[in-house]
């Protein structure tokens, strides 16, 4: 398997050289985005890894300007101490990239071996599913285009039993490329939201502040992270917490719990579904956004079975195709919609569970 490192530090491109090379990757460099680029033109890695903070071109733009012409993976090694560079890597994910994880500091430092631990896991996840589909991301096709969208008709029924069910929660699951779905299903919600949010969002540790944050700056929705105990607030998007699995009480507050990880996961998005349809059953709505592997597909075909509705990204308008179609697959969707059908969905239940032109607002 081929690596392309891009990093305008000798020392590290040594550093992880070094170390990819001993677990048989072949490797080559690039000091800048603009040399990345170049080697590109007629070099066809397996995995691209990107820093960051870079003089010219920063990671941002580079891993933009790839995603533009090549349907690569590309994991975003950056420093997390420094805060310009966390949320530059931020807005990586935002452009496609599959994963943020924190640059190690060098063999002489106490975490070298874990955070590089966790370097060599990515690519083996990675390297483990070598013909997963990445999907790339031309700009004109971003952001407002002035075109109008509708929900189908067929989603009326939908609508109506929903409402009928008088949901108090939505959850979402997502992986790698989940930042780009949610960004456009946030951007979609109008205010309020009568009910409660909450998002397993698969991430490095160490990253979640600077999601949470770069979540706020996307949507008019207070983000926060879900304590133990909580009961959680209408309107609020909450975040899983790192290293531990998000799960509700019989009195619907929330449990946090340290059990074993699934699908090498934790948080995981089949232990968020499976409880939510324990404790919330039809009064919620399940949400499965991109993602790689199968995480969430089992527990929110258990959702469905309680005759919640459940919402499941279309595949061709995922970066990572995988969780939407193990979901899919498991005949656990009701609808299957592009993120932004999915916001105007929840947008038009919403406006039959609040009172009358209340509904509107939006970021």
């Amino acid at each position: 398997m081929r690596i392309l490192i891009v990093d305008d530090s000798g020392v590290t491109r040594l550093l992880l050289r070094s170390v990819f090379e001993a677990e048989g990757y072949q490797v080559r460099e690039a000091s800048s985005g603009a040399q990345a680029l170049k080697i590109l033109e007629d070099y066809t890695p397996d995995i691209v890894t990107m820093d960051v903070h870079m003089p010219d071109m920063d990671g941002y733009e580079t891993t933009a300007r790839i995603l533009e012409k090549h349907a690569l993976p590309v994991v975003v090694i950056t420093a997390s101490a420094d805060p310009y560079a966390t949320a530059t890597a931020m807005r990586a994910l935002e452009a496609g990239a599959l994963a943020v994880l924190e640059k190690p500091s060098g063999p002489a430092a106490a975490d070298f071996s874990q955070r590089m631990h966790e370097v060599l896991q990515v690519l083996q996840v990675l390297r483990n599913m070598a013909q997963v589909k990445i999907v790339r991301r031309p700009r004109k096709l971003e952001g407002a285009s002035g075109k109008q969208h509708s929900v189908p008709q067929l989603i009326n029924n939908t609508v109506n039993n929903t409402v009928n069910n008088t949901p108090q929660l939505v959850a979402i699951a997502a992986s790698a490329g989940g930042p780009v779905a949610l960004k456009t299903l946030l951007q979609t919600l109008l205010l309020p939201q009568p009910w409660a949010l909450i998002l397993v969002q698969h991430i490095a540790n160490g990253f979640l502040l600077s999601f949470r944050d770069w979540l706020a700056s996307l949507s008019a929705l207070p983000v926060a992270v879900a304590e133990e105990g909580q009961i959680l607030t209408p309107g609020v998007l909450y975040l899983a917490p790192d290293g531990v699995h998000l799960g509700f009480s019989a009195e619907r507050r929330v449990r946090l719990h340290t059990g074993p990880p699934e699908e090498h996961l934790r948080p995981s998005a089949n232990y968020l579904f499976r409880s939510v349809a324990q404790q919330f059953g039809k009064q919620a709505i399940g949400i499965q956004l991109s993602g790689m592997g199968r995480d969430g597909a089992q527990g929110l075909a258990e959702l469905y079975k309680t005759g919640a509705l459940t919402l499941v990204q279309e595949p061709s308008s995922a970066v990572i195709d995988s969780m939407p179609r193990a979901a899919i697959d498991l005949q656990a969707a009701r609808q299957v919609l592009p993120p932004e059908d999915i916001g105007l969905l929840l947008n038009l239940i919403a406006t039959q569970l609040v009172p009358p032109n209340s509904l509107g607002k939006r970021e």
